[in-house]
């Protein structure tokens, strides 16, 4: 070493309760964030309250029917022996009154506007989209194909059915049907996609979390 060289000066000894110090601030850095918490519960809360409503419609996706049960004219058939879920054909008379649905109908993927127009001769009721269905109004007659659900009380038309009751004093059975236009066995990729997005953006966010608390588990221990 040279005279010029600056002298070596040693840095001062990293005593214990420094290193206690140091390894505290590691494992708060390392710490689950209450943020990150909040948005996966917010995550799991957003996808069961979505998704598990649309468990029938992913059901029906899967459905092993390849041909609809075609009944022909609904007013002679007894629709409560037909089980819900049935892909189902059949000749229509449509009535003169409807409920609407603006925007999202509840239990589905399904977005407005919806309209749930009355079967005339038959408990029956047809859940149809106005954009894709522009001919089908008060009394039209049409061959209608779609998934066979219940219009009961607890269903999840329960809203729509409440509303001819009380608004439309139209009296619906408790036996009631609807069928929802549009709905065929592997035609539901949409609820299979939002299924498969739902449960993966779950896992990451349960997964994340985990990773985190186990790498937590080292620092606390080294205390």
């Amino acid at each position: 070493m040279s005279d010029d060289d600056p002298p070596d000066v040693p840095g001062p000894a990293l005593g214990s309760d420094d290193l206690d110090e140091f390894v505290r601030g590691q494992a708060s850095r390392r710490a689950l964030h209450p943020v990150r918490a909040v948005l996966a519960v917010a995550a799991l809360v957003a996808v069961s309250w979505i998704l598990i409503p649309t468990t029938d419609e992913l059901v029906f996706h899967f459905s092993q029917q390849h041909v609809p049960l075609d009944v022909g004219d609904v007013t002679g058939v007894d629709l409560s022996r037909i089980p819900d879920g049935t892909w189902l054909r059949a000749s229509v008379i449509l009535g003169n009154k409807a409920a609407e649905i603006p925007e999202w109908r509840t239990g589905s993927l399904r977005f407005g506007p919806i309209e749930v127009r009355e079967v005339v001769g038959a408990p029956l009721f047809v859940e149809l989209s106005r954009k894709t269905h522009p001919s089908l109004g008060p009394f039209s007659q049409s061959d209608v194909e779609g998934r066979l659900v219940s219009f009961g009380p607890g269903s999840e038309l329960a809203e729509v059915r409440a509303y001819f009751n009380r608004d439309l004093r139209t009296p619906v059975p408790t036996t009631a049907r609807a069928l929802i236009l549009d709905e065929r066995p592997g035609g539901m990729s949409l609820y299979l996609g939002a299924w498969i997005a739902g449960v993966a953006l779950v896992v990451l966010s349960l997964t994340s979390i985990v990773r985190r608390l186990l790498r937590q588990r080292p620092a606390a221990d080294a205390r």
